[in-house]
C-alpha cells in the first residue's frame, strides 16, 4: 500500500513537516498564546509589588519567546544564513510584542506602552544573539577537538 500523494508514510500519514511543526513551532505558538492570555488579565487584577517590575516580566517572557522562535526558524526554515535567521527572528518577536501592546489597549485597566515594546525587542534580540554566540562557540570547540584528533 502506498501513502496518499499529499501524505508521507508513517502512522496516520504523519509527515516530517508535521513532526517539525509539532516539535518546533507548536511550543512557540503555544507560548505566544500564553503571553496573550497574560495580557488579557485586567489591570486591577495584576499584582504590583515593585515599580517597573513589569519591565522585568517583559524581559523574561520575551527572552524565552526569542529562544523558541529562533529554534523554530533555525530548524524548520533552512536555507537562510545565520544573519537572515537572526533578523527574521527578531522581526517576528518585535511584531508579536507590538501586537501584544496594541492588544492590551482593549483590556480594562491596561495600557499600551512603547517602553514595554522596546524591552520586548531588546529581550528577543539578546536571547537570539546569546543563543547564536553559544552555538558558534560550541561549533568552534567541536572543530578544534576534531582537528586535534586528526593531527594526533
Amino acid at each position: 500500500m502506498t501513502p496518499a500523494p499529499d501524505r508521507g508514510a508513517g502512522a496516520g500519514g504523519t509527515t516530517p513537516r508535521t513532526i517539525s511543526f509539532l516539535l518546533y513551532w507548536l511550543p512557540a505558538v503555544a507560548y505566544v498564546a500564553l503571553i496573550f492570555s497574560g495580557s488579557s488579565i485586567r489591570g486591577q487584577d495584576l499584582p504590583s509589588l515593585l515599580p517597573n517590575l513589569d519591565k522585568v516580566a517583559h524581559l523574561l517572557e520575551y527572552s524565552l519567546l526569542g529562544l523558541l522562535l529562533g529554534r523554530a526558524i533555525r530548524f524548520t526554515l533552512g536555507g537562510w544564513s545565520r544573519v537572515a535567521a537572526v533578523v527574521i527572528t527578531i522581526a517576528l518577536g518585535a511584531a508579536i510584542g507590538g501586537v501584544d501592546e496594541l492588544y492590551q489597549r482593549g483590556i480594562a485597566g491596561r495600557s499600551s506602552d512603547i517602553r514595554d515594546w522596546i524591552v520586548d525587542v531588546i529581550a528577543v534580540t539578546a536571547a537570539v544573539l546569546l543563543a547564536q554566540w553559544m552555538s558558534t562557540r560550541s561549533l568552534r570547540r567541536r572543530a578544534a577537538r576534531s582537528k586535534e584528533k586528526g593531527t594526533t
